[in-house]
C-alpha cells in the first residue's frame, strides 16, 4: 500500500492524475492533459495518418519510426520506433520500442496503440497509449484549439520496478511542441 501511496504523490508532483488500480493484476496509469491552440483534426491526423513526421519536427526524440507490418495505420498494423527519453533518470541512449493500433475511434479522435516489443518491456508486462484529441468549444460553437488527453495504462514486471515517468513526461513534450509546430502549419 505504501508504494501506491508512493506512486500517488509522484504523479500529483508531476501535476498527473492516476487512473485506476484494477484488481490483482495491479495494472496502473496515468493522465496527461493539454490544451492547445491547433485544431483537433490538425494533432489527430498526424497519430492517425502521418506518424512519420514526428522523426522530422522532433528528431531530438524520435530518431526513426518504420513499419514493420500493415500500411501502419489500421488495426494490428505494428510500427517500430527509435528513440531517446528526455527525463532526469534516463541516458541519451536510443531506445527501441514496437507497438500496434488496437483500436481506432475516428469521430472520437481516439488511437489505442499497445507495445508489442522494445526496451520498455524489459520493466513491464504491458504497456498501452491511448490518445483522444477534442475540440475546444465556447457557448456550443467550436473555436481554434483542443484538448489533448495521454493515458498510459501499465502492469509492472516486478514491485519494484517504478511508473514510467519517462515516458509520461515524452508524451508531455510531444504534445506542447507538436501542438506549437502545428499551429504554424
Amino acid at each position: 500500500m505504501a508504494k501506491v501511496i508512493s506512486m500517488v504523490q509522484t504523479f500529483l508532483r508531476l501535476g498527473l492524475l492516476v487512473l485506476v488500480l484494477i484488481g490483482m493484476t495491479q495494472i496502473v496509469g496515468a493522465q496527461i492533459e493539454t490544451e492547445l491552440k491547433c485544431s483537433a483534426d490538425k494533432f489527430y491526423n498526424v497519430f492517425r495518418h502521418n506518424v512519420m513526421q514526428l522523426t522530422t519536427v522532433l528528431p531530438q526524440y524520435f530518431k526513426s519510426v518504420k513499419i514493420v507490418k500493415g500500411d501502419g495505420k489500421s488495426l494490428g498494423s505494428i510500427r517500430q520506433w527509435q528513440y531517446v527519453l528526455q527525463a532526469p533518470e534516463a541516458s541519451s541512449k536510443v531506445l527501441m520500442l514496437k507497438e500496434t493500433v488496437t483500436s481506432v475511434d475516428e469521430e472520437n479522435r481516439s488511437i489505442t496503440f499497445s507495445v508489442v516489443g522494445g526496451d520498455i518491456l524489459t520493466h513491464y508486462k504491458s504497456v498501452d497509449f491511448i490518445m483522444a484529441v477534442t475540440p475546444k468549444y465556447v457557448n456550443s460553437i467550436e473555436e481554434s484549439g483542443s484538448k489533448v488527453q495521454w493515458w498510459v495504462q501499465y502492469e509492472k514486471r516486478t514491485e519494484d520496478v517504478g511508473s514510467p515517468d519517462g515516458y509520461v513526461n515524452l508524451l508531455a513534450l510531444l504534445t506542447k511542441e507538436m501542438g506549437h509546430y502545428l499551429l504554424q502549419q
